[in-house]
């Protein structure tokens, strides 16, 4: 599958040391409430022969940071540490005395503007050593050296990278105008993407993550855009009659996106390709139906239609036709989205008056209601590995985006900019975007 890498810093991966396959299970990603593993991680030491430098500390803190965004791990109280760490003789008993069962070390050297970074994993009660990288580039890189080394981390304990390489795509709205903003998976490096100087709503993430589609109004009217993340501005590829909204792409399905149009004079979904051309008509309500959000296989379709009387989720088999009405309990549900594993869907329901995030089986079976409390959450989107979901929420009074586990943990507010911010969308793994 095709990825992206757009104006990325000077990073060089100098080693990556070959390391035999461990037989050891040691997270279940596939499990929404897995056991914590006890996590030692110093301050980083300085290499041999250099100089301490305030960098140390900064690596270790933000790598912390990082890790914690899993919510796989529990960190150790450094005050219980015995002793600096000897990355080269490990002392595995002092550790294991202390309940960790991993330990991270980390030594620098900055020398002459150049940054070198050695970070190695080890598993302590096997008392091996799991990964080790070491990078070089200059001090700006260290985001970039600690995200790549977090993602080894997460292939070495469950066999899969995470999120340490992807972007959020949202809607920021300020002083009556809203564009699509993009952010790092942590919130840091947030800038425009579009400059309509109008209204830009639900970006979508191409499956390769090289292109983003959403709607911008033209002319007083919303139509549908494709904008390449190599470069330039948005291009309008479906502007018809009435609205043209909600656009996503099927995956699965190269060049083809599910959109709201309502041309013919109802609001239906229908197929489209990136050239504007309409393929498929895929319902037919009398209402309104909107939002699509397919299956990871492209062959199933959920999506929001009031049918019934109240806007309710939907699921529709593409190939057959055949139609389920997913969602029940509930005055008013939107915002499916669908997971990357194709286990549940995500929405919004009203309850007591305010949206929460909820998620349910393809089948309409265990239906959880993943917040609460004032402030609400609405706009789900999930992590490309399934594990996060990253939602707008007014804890605060404005909109802002949050992120939080598959089972509902909280873990962080992901952004504090001015305005609102909502509708979140999370790339696929392999998205730097400077």
């Amino acid at each position: 599958m095709r990825r992206i890498v757009v104006g990325i810093t000077g990073l060089l991966l100098i080693i990556c040391l070959a390391l035999p396959a461990s037989a050891r299970v040691y997270i279940d990603i596939t499990q929404p409430f897995s056991r914590k593993l006890p996590l030692a991680l110093p301050t980083f030491q300085p290499l041999p022969g250099a100089e301490t430098d305030p960098i140390g500390a900064q690596g270790s803190q933000k790598l912390r940071k990082y890790l914690g965004y899993t919510a796989l791990f529990e960190f150790l109280d450094p005050k219980s540490f015995l002793g600096p760490p000897q990355p080269d003789s490990v002392n595995y008993r002092r550790w294991s005395r202390i309940g960790a069962e991993l330990l991270i070390t980390g030594q620098y050297q900055l020398s002459g503007g150049i940054f070198t970074l050695e970070l190695k994993l080890y598993d302590v009660s096997e008392a091996k050593l799991l990964a080790g990288r070491r990078y070089d580039g200059r001090p700006r890189d260290l985001g970039a050296m600690l995200a790549r080394f977090s993602d080894e981390v997460m292939l070495a304990l469950t066999g899969e990278r995470s999120i340490f390489s992807t972007m959020i795509a949202f809607v920021g709205a300020r002083e009556g105008k809203k564009e699509i903003y993009l952010t790092r998976f942590d919130g840091s490096g947030t800038r425009r993407l579009t400059n309509h100087q109008d209204i830009a709503l639900y970006p979508d993430w191409s499956p390769g993550g090289e292109l983003l589609t959403y709607s911008a109004y033209v002319k007083r009217r919303p139509a549908i855009f494709i904008h390449a993340l190599a470069g330039g501005s948005g291009k309008v590829i479906l502007n018809k009659p009435g609205v043209n909204l909600t656009p996503v792409f099927r995956p699965g399905h190269p060049g083809q996106l599910g959109a709201a149009l309502s041309y013919t004079g109802k609001n239906n979904i229908f197929l489209v390709d990136l050239a504007g051309k309409v393929l498929k008509q895929l319902t037919s309500g009398w209402g309104i139906e909107v939002g699509p959000s397919f299956s990871p296989d492209g062959k199933k379709m959920a999506y929001v239609s009031d049918r019934g009387g109240n806007p309710q989720i939907y699921v529709l088999e593409l190939a057959t036709g055949r139609l389920r009405r997913l969602t029940f309990g509930h005055k008013y549900c939107a915002s499916p989205a669908w997971s990357p594993r194709g286990d549940r869907i995500a929405y919004q329901a009203e309850i007591k008056g305010t949206f929460q995030v909820a998620t349910i089986r393809p089948d309409g079976s265990d239906m959880r209601v993943l917040t609460s409390g004032w402030g609400g959450a609405e706009d789900p989107a999930w992590s490309p590995d399934g594990r996060l979901i990253v939602y707008a929420g007014r804890k605060t009074g404005r909109y802002q985006l949050y992120v939080m586990t598959a089972g509902g943990e909280p873990i962080t507010r992901l952004t504090n900019l001015p305005g609102n911010q909502s509708d979140p969308a999370w790339s696929p793994r392999g998205i730097m975007v400077k």
